[in-house]
């Protein structure tokens, strides 16, 4: 229980152990010492056994450094840790040497393709350069090196940019880099044809070029290979092909014919500019088109089939080819040849046409005027007789009213010879029209006037069906015509139009006061000048082109045997001798409407016509000696009866040696003499006496038309003519005025005073048009540029207001602007008027109209318009109104 119970004490004696103890220690000592030479007799073998392999293995280690030879092999005669690391060594160098022949056989192929790569790019006719992605170049061949004038060893790594810079041809503008182009675009890019390169030397080279991306395995661009060639030549030649295109077109542009070209297919490749012209349409429009693309079906299978058998035959092929245009029908003398391939096929068709649309015009007026001609000589000699028939039966008769007058059954029968041989005289008249070159009996005379005159007989030729108009201008200019030949003319007129209206229908007059510039002038065939123009517009049913070129050809009528065909080449006899003009416009369906210009008086005559108006006051009797000259005797007996019957002394003759004879032995103070006569005719004999004898009078008489005495240069004696056949008062009238007339009237040039121009001139001044018809933009504009105007054009009211906005705010204000009332859109001519009115109030406004009883046109001003104007297309009266509207 840990409790204390003695002490006990051991004693021993240490010398035996020490003894023991120093007996281990020198055990201990020997034993220690041994194992250190044992130690170190192992260390000593151990040493030669690790380091013999090291040092091999330093050895071979140094030999692979210094020879890069890897076929040494260590020796592996043990299975420890040494002949384990043997094996291991030797292992990496058999790997190491395999890998050496693999890299060796690779750069031997590589090597090999490298000299192959280098070989192709030298051969290679273009010129090539590799860049890497940066743009450097890696690469160049030796057509590159020639074009650029850059070395390779001097290029390389360098910037594509500065190796290979080039510009755009035309602009000498720089162009974009290739390498960037395809880096962004990714694919391959080409450059334009008018590329230049210019080379390191300065020298300049035309370029043909494309770049594109060198890809890796996996789809990344490493890089761009350009290639190019020299195009410099090609380039010339190609300018100069472009140049003598340019001279081509140029040069057929300026043609007067019209010249285009189509392909086997029908496709047009090449037209002239006369061809835009024809057609009013861009060069663009039609280039690519065909025929059937351009004009109606009868007209493009009609010109197509004679382009079909130029392309089958191979053969040049000359026709009248027929096309409708916006001013009518025209004739165009054409010549199609084809166009050759080198393999000797038809690839094309060249058509080169002439408008020959007036020469056919000119040659049928003058086919017209020679068988109206050749129809006036066989008329104008049957009715020369006639008249000398008719001349004898009316004297005779007159001579038997006066001498039966007691007896009144006799004398009724008197008075019917009278008036068949009156009747007859009407005739005759209307035959020799048809020869007379001008009218007989001309004078001042006012369209207006005698169209309210007629007004009524009229309307009564033309019934109750038909609504007879009369639009008659103010202060309408004189004319210078015979009122009958024109009375004729307007009942001709309005009988044809009766009967060309089926039902009830409308006749309007129309005159206006004309004056005709150059260019119109020679369209209508006319001189420029001022002119009065008659418009005579029917509803009936219209004329198709092949009745319109015939109707004023004698004989030719559309009424079958109830027409004569004599009214409208009568109407055409009397406008072509009166120095006028008619015009035809008439579709089937869509009525007729036929213009006359007439020219203006305004010349006074240098003569005064012997007046032949009955007056009772005028004494016709007289004791003067009369020489009658006729080579029919009936004729002269007639004459000589009638005169002396009145008191005068009456000497005969039947021809002009006769009377000169006579004149030897008598003093005569007045001659009357027929103008045709044997050997000597009245012109003739006039002219032998005017020469000795001065102061005899003459008076002649004729039973032809004015244009057998168109040579007559005596103003005085042609005004007086006495036509055959004659009324004894008429004759006696002109045998007494003359007489009493005084012979030395002077005559002088009266000059028609020219009008001073009081209008407002509109030269510069900026019109806007609102139409949506394209034709109607382009009549105005022609009208309004020939008076000098500006002209801009809108189809639609927000496009007018757009124009007149911006002119607000340029320093070319619009003056006036010109609205139709009904255009499509959201916006009404009248609603456009009212914007464009708040924008400024002092504008002009113009409305116009194909409907002239429109409300807008009518009441212009409550609509919000300053004046009103007609679609008519009239040039004097579009100045005429926007004279007056520019008024202040």
């Amino acid at each position: 229980e840990g409790e204390r119970i003695g002490t006990v004490h051991i004693r021993a004696s240490l010398a035996q152990l020490n003894e023991r103890l120093l007996q281990f220690v020198f055990l201990v000592l020997f034993m220690v010492s041994m194992a250190g030479i044992v130690a170190y007799l192992l260390a000593i073998k151990l040493q030669s056994i690790i380091s013999k392999p090291i040092l091999e293995l330093a050895t071979v280690a140094k030999q692979i450094s210094i020879n890069a030879d890897y076929t040494p092999r260590l020796p592996l005669g043990s299975n420890d840790e040494i002949g384990t690391l043997n094996l291991a060594f030797n292992n990496m160098l058999e790997q190491i040497y395999k890998r050496q022949l693999a890299r060796d056989e690779a750069t031997q192929a590589l090597s090999e393709r490298e000299r192959d790569l280098v070989v192709t790019l030298n051969s290679i006719g273009d010129a090539v350069i590799v860049t890497d992605i940066n743009g450097l170049v890696t690469r160049m061949n030796p057509v590159a090196e020639q074009l650029t004038g850059w070395s390779f060893e001097d290029a390389r790594d360098k910037p594509l940019k500065t190796i290979f810079p080039i510009l755009n041809a035309s602009t000498r503008e720089p162009i974009e880099n290739p390498v960037e182009k395809v880096a962004l675009a990714g694919e391959t890019v080409f450059l334009s044809n008018h590329t230049t390169l210019i080379a390191k030397d300065g020298t300049e080279r035309q370029i043909a070029d494309s770049a594109a991306p060198i890809r890796s395995e996996d789809d990344n661009i490493l890089g761009v290979i350009l290639v190019f060639n020299d195009v410099t030549e090609q380039y010339h030649l190609r300018e100069a092909a472009a140049k003598s295109k340019r001279d081509l077109q140029a040069i057929m542009d300026n043609s007067p014919t019209v010249i285009h070209v189509k392909d086997i297919h029908g496709y047009f490749t090449f037209i002239n500019q006369q061809f835009d012209k024809l057609l009013n349409i861009e060069r663009r429009d039609i280039i690519g088109k065909t025929l059937h693309d351009i004009f109606p079906q009868d007209v493009a299978d009609s010109l197509q089939h004679n382009d079909n058998i130029v392309i089958s035959t191979g053969q040049s092929l000359e026709a009248e080819e027929c096309i409708s245009l916006e001013d009518g029908l025209h004739t165009y003398a054409s010549i199609k040849f084809p166009l050759f391939n080198e393999e000797n096929d038809v690839y094309a068709v060249c058509s080169i046409s002439t408008d020959i649309t007036e020469r056919r015009q000119q040659e049928e007026q003058l086919r017209r005027s020679q068988k109206m001609d050749a129809l006036g000589k066989l008329t104008g000699g049957i009715a020369h007789d006639y008249n000398n028939l008719l001349g004898i039966i009316k004297g005779y008769a007159e001579l038997l009213n006066e001498q039966l007058a007691h007896d009144p059954a006799l004398e009724k029968y008197a008075g019917i010879i009278e008036h068949a041989a009156e009747r007859g005289t009407k005739l005759t008249r209307k035959l020799l029209a048809f020869t007379r070159h001008k009218s007989s009996d001309a004078s001042d005379l006012d369209i207006n006037e005698l169209l309210i005159e007629q007004r009524l007989m009229l309307e009564k030729t033309l019934t109750a069906r038909i609504t007879l108009n009369l639009d008659l201008a103010d202060k309408l200019w004189p004319a210078w015509l015979d009122s009958g030949d024109m009375e004729d003319a307007i009942i001709n007129m309005s009988i044809n139009a009766s009967h060309a209206i089926n039902g009830n229908g409308q006749l309007t007059f129309r005159t206006r006061n004309e004056q005709l510039d150059e260019t119109d002038a020679q369209a209508l065939h006319l001189t420029a000048g001022d002119y009065i123009q008659l418009s005579i517009t029917d509803t009936g049913m219209g004329m198709d082109q092949v009745t319109k070129d015939k109707i004023f050809d004698p004989f030719f009528s559309t009424k079958g045997e109830q027409g004569t065909g004599l009214g409208l080449s009568q109407v055409y006899g009397f406008v072509k001798r009166s120095g006028g003009e008619i015009k035809v416009y008439s579709e089937p369906g869509h009525g007729s409407h036929f213009v006359f210009y007439f020219p203006r008086n305004n010349k006074t005559s240098m003569t005064t016509p012997v007046k032949t108006a009955h007056t009772e006051k005028q004494n016709l009797r007289g004791t003067e000696t009369l020489l009658v000259v006729d080579d029919e005797i009936a004729l002269v007996e007639l004459a000589r009866d009638i005169l002396s019957t009145q008191g005068y002394r009456v000497l005969t003759a039947i021809d002009g040696e006769q009377a000169l004879s006579i004149l030897k032995k008598e003093k005569v103070d007045l001659i009357f003499s027929d103008v045709i006569m044997p050997r000597m005719d009245g012109y003739q004999l006039a002219a032998r006496v005017q020469e000795h004898y001065p102061d005899i009078k003459i008076q002649l008489a004729s039973g032809f038309s004015d244009s057998i005495h168109s040579h007559m240069t005596d103003t005085d004696l042609h005004l007086n003519l006495l036509h055959k056949p004659y009324k004894s008062e008429t004759l006696l009238i002109h045998i007494r005025n003359l007489l009493d007339a005084d012979t030395t009237r002077e005559k002088a040039d009266v000059y028609a005073n020219k009008e001073k121009d009081t209008q407002q001139t509109l030269a510069g001044k900026n019109i806007l048009i609102m139409d949506d018809e394209t034709d109607v933009q382009v009549l105005l504009s022609l009208n309004l540029e020939k008076l000098g105007c500006n002209i801009i054009c809108a189809n639609n009211g927000d496009e007018a207001i757009r124009h007149y906005q911006q002119s607000l705010t340029s320093a070319s204000a619009i003056d006036i602007v010109i609205l139709d009332i009904h255009i499509p859109g959201s916006l009404s001519g009248i609603e456009v008027a009212a914007e464009i009115r708040s924008l400024n109030k002092k504008v002009r406004i113009i409305v116009t109209s194909g409907d002239s009883s429109a409300p807008e046109m009518t009441s212009f001003q409550h609509y919000g318009f300053d004046t009103a104007l007609e679609k008519n297309f009239n040039r004097n009266k579009i100045k005429q109104v926007l004279e007056e509207v520019l008024r202040p």
